[in-house]
């Protein structure tokens, strides 16, 4: 039987799909009236840097309102007049593991768990053990 709070975090849970090939510089705005033009309801378009140098990919994430037509997101073949492929988001394929207490599941920067030493298992990081 399904409780209110799983019914309400199912109605605002979005549908997230990546846009790929739009140029960068592409305004975040643009692209989201192109798709509200299509009906497809979107709730916001992100675009997406890179992790170590922080430029614009030619990647948007798009969130998209979970509406029956939403799924019709993945037929387009073309969007502001250049190709574009539409698709889901790529799963981590590695387990993230927390460099401040070891743990699995969370990072270093999430972490609320006192610092734990990966050489000796003492309390303290792990950058003093010599």
């Amino acid at each position: 039987m399904k409780t209110l709070n799983s019914i309400l975090t199912s109605l605002r849970k979005t549908n997230r799909v990546v846009i790929r090939n739009l140029h960068p510089t592409t305004q975040t705005e643009l692209i989201k009236e192109a798709l509200e033009v299509r009906l497809v309801e979107v709730r916001r378009v992100t675009n997406v840097l890179h992790r170590v140098i922080k430029i614009q990919l030619p990647l948007f994430f798009v969130d998209l309102e979970p509406t029956p037509k939403s799924s019709e997101i993945f037929q387009l073949s073309s969007l502001l007049h250049t190709k574009v492929k539409i698709e889901e988001p790529y799963k981590p394929k590695s387990i993230s593991r927390c460099n401040n207490c070891q743990e699995y599941s969370h990072t270093k920067t999430y972490c609320g768990y006192p610092a734990h030493c990966v050489r000796c298992g003492a309390y303290h990081q792990s950058k003093f053990t010599r």
